[in-house]
């Protein structure tokens, strides 16, 4: 079983969504002088790859320490849209399942797009049926799915769906199944965290288990 780190690596380098804070590191101690290496890292709750609780957008929503941890390891499908332009809409990724033969993403999925890195943003409607179909959560390799007023966003946290954004997702990845680990940083109150992403090649096989261990 093969797996596959959908993470970029935190850093000074790090791109962030324009207005939040850069990722800032200092060394506190060396090897050399203290006999131990410790940095002190800063950064925003939405910096890399990095989770979206609904609390980032919806009053009173659940914030990142109070996602349940059975929404954290999932099935996902993973779609290259990338050579295209304008919003990723629903239809799109219909006739994107058709022509690649895979499996279409039901309840309890993840859906991963990699998207160019922000060269396309995601369409309302595909919110509105990822919402509908009951799924778990929306990856895109992008900071942010959409821009002002974030109508994305909102359908998707205030129905309690996670983002999970800042993917590096492989194109040879496209039109696989996985299953999909999402390990944000527990931090108290937080509105989002970066997060560890992998994806285990398994054809989703683990994430389908444990959706028919939740279901009874």
């Amino acid at each position: 079983m093969r797996v596959v780190d959908l993470t970029r690596s935190l850093g000074p380098s790090t791109r962030v969504y324009p207005g939040d804070p850069p990722v800032r590191v200092r060394i506190v101690a060396t090897l050399e002088k203290e006999g131990y290496l410790n940095r002190e890292v800063c950064m925003g709750e939405h910096s890399g790859t990095h989770v979206d609780a609904p609390a980032h957008m919806v009053p009173g929503g659940a914030t990142v320490d109070s996602l349940p941890v059975d929404r954290l390891v999932a099935p996902a499908l993973v779609l290259d849209v990338s050579n295209a332009c304008g919003p990723v809409t629903w239809r799109e990724i219909m006739l994107a399942l058709r022509r690649r033969a895979a499996e279409p993403p039901g309840r309890g999925w993840y859906l991963i797009l990699k998207t160019g890195g922000g060269c396309r943003s995601i369409a309302v409607d595909l919110a509105e049926a990822m919402v509908k179909l009951g799924m778990y959560g929306l990856g895109v390799d992008a900071p942010s799915p959409d821009e002002e007023p974030y109508p994305v966003h909102r359908i998707l946290l205030s129905n309690g769906l996670a983002i999970v954004e800042g993917l590096d997702v492989p194109s040879w990845l496209d039109g696989r199944t996985v299953t999909l680990v999402v390990a944000p940083l527990k931090i108290e109150g937080g509105s989002g965290a970066p997060a560890r992403v992998l994806a285990i090649l398994d054809g989703g096989e683990l994430g389908k288990k444990l959706l028919q261990a939740e279901r009874g």
